[in-house]
């Protein structure tokens, strides 16, 4: 009896050993795992997080550029992308936004980064293959650095584009966009920039000679320095739309 009484025990004290035993295992795996946990697994999820904030972002400026092209108030007129179809585009890299924001189909803009009036050519021939109803164009920006802020250099190129479209045709509705003002931030930058509003004076004077409507948006973007990208002069989606709207205004689609 006695001897039963003693294997127990020792069973019992080797329990309370295999107890400790592990409870200390326990306490060294928490003190060698890093605070705040292992920095690898945090990195991976803290960029994880971030690629899914940009995607949303595109995704919220994306609808909200689609909600402002329709138009609720007459449905039976349409969205403005619907009516500026037949209507052709042609710009530089501020244009490629419509693109970017799949406001308008590459059946309706032909837009080039770096696009400029004197290596404008290709551009316009591509835009009257296309056989549109109406033309717009929107070329400026880099020529107010290719020509050094010489507008009458800038207006001699675009006036070599314009005989061009007239004649292969002739009867084409032509709208011309004011060149769109840049923030100062810009201009800071880049001097040479601050000639936009001579650039577009310019324009105006062109656009009588030629009996050409011109398409001031001098004021699309007044105090909105928060449309703007962080270049301060490329833009976000908001202001697109509202551009178009213009463009519609102006030849009236």
């Amino acid at each position: 009896m006695r001897q039963n009484v003693r294997i127990a025990w020792y069973f019992l004290v080797l329990a309370l050993l295999v107890g400790v035993w592990f409870a200390h295992g326990r306490a060294d795996e928490k003190k060698t795992e890093p605070e705040g946990g292992f920095p690898a697994v945090a990195w991976i999820e803290a960029q994880e997080n971030a690629d899914v904030n940009k995607i949303e972002v595109k995704l919220e400026q994306k609808e909200a550029a689609e909600q402002q092209l329709s138009d609720p108030g007459n449905p039976d007129k349409g969205t403005l992308k619907e009516r500026f179809a037949g209507a052709v585009l042609v710009g530089d890299s501020v244009a490629t936004g419509f693109l970017d924001y799949e406001i308008l189909d590459a059946t309706e803009i032909v837009a080039l980064r770096g696009l400029r009036t004197d290596s404008a050519g290709p551009e316009i021939e591509k835009a009257l293959s296309l056989a549109p109803k109406v033309l717009f164009l929107s070329i400026g920006l880099n020529d107010l650095e290719y020509c050094r802020g010489d507008s009458r250099l800038f207006i001699r190129h675009y006036e070599e584009r314009l005989t061009e479209i007239r004649a292969q045709a002739p009867d084409l509705p032509v709208y011309i966009n004011g060149i769109l003002p840049v923030l100062p931030e810009a201009v800071e930058k880049k001097p040479v920039l601050q000639n936009v509003d001579t650039f577009n004076q310019a324009l105006r004077d062109m656009c009588k000679k030629w009996n050409l409507t011109y398409i001031d948006n001098s004021e699309l973007l007044q105090d909105h320095a928060d449309w703007y990208q962080k270049d301060a002069v490329h833009l976000k989606s908001t202001p697109y739309p509202l551009w178009l709207e213009r463009m519609e205004e102006a030849a009236g689609l």
